[in-house]
């Protein structure tokens, strides 16, 4: 696209009437961004922006912050001696041996517990918590399936 003496002139005498620069390329059959490049070759005079702001100058006020030493320095923490470990193992009720481990409620309330029965050597329940634990499949069960 080519601007010719007729086409400067058209678009010079709408923009002083003040069309927007889409409407012009409209007209013209151009893109608003070739009416926008046009009219600043030309040094035409500038459009207000649309966008109305606040006619006070907001500035911001910097207040100073007072710097002490003591302010920049961490404070001291105390050296605590490490909590002692929760023991893992709950009290059996005879007080011999390994116990179970199965757990009773849950670990936030207060009555949470252990069962503490007797453990099956090796495993971590007793005999009645390692049959719900530890389910065995038999070969019917596999056939099944």
């Amino acid at each position: 696209m080519t601007w010719t003496e007729e086409r400067v002139a058209e678009l010079s005498k709408l923009w002083d009437t003040g069309y927007s620069a889409s409407a012009i390329g409209k007209m013209l059959g151009v893109s608003k961004n070739a009416v926008v490049g046009k009219a600043h070759r030309m040094r035409l005079e500038a459009r207000p922006s649309p966008i109305r702001r606040d006619q006070r100058v907001r500035m911001r006020r910097r207040v100073p912050m007072p710097i002490r030493l003591n302010d920049l320095r961490p404070a001291p923490t105390p050296i605590l001696a490490p909590p002692p470990p929760a023991p893992r193992l709950a009290p059996r009720r005879d007080g011999k041996g390994p116990n179970c481990l199965w757990p009773h409620g849950d670990p936030g309330d207060a009555d949470f517990h252990f069962c503490g029965s007797a453990a099956v050597e090796g495993k971590p329940y007793c005999p009645e918590h390692c049959a719900r634990a530890y389910i065995t499949r038999t070969r019917a069960d596999d056939k099944a399936a």
